[in-house]
């Protein structure tokens, strides 16, 4: 019985880490569109700026 247990734990902790990882690697993918859309954001507002 003790070996299902030792199995469970180290499935439980193997899935969390998992979920963490896929989380990271969402998370860095969001900063690099967030980055992506200020860059643009501030190319349209030098344009509207020298437009003036």
């Amino acid at each position: 019985m003790q070996t299902y247990l030792i199995a469970a734990y180290i499935i439980a902790w193997l899935a969390i880490c998992l979920y963490l990882v896929i989380l990271a690697m969402r998370i860095r993918g969001v900063r690099v569109e967030l980055a992506a859309v200020e860059e643009l954001v501030r190319e349209q507002q030098l344009q509207q700026e020298k437009e003036l």
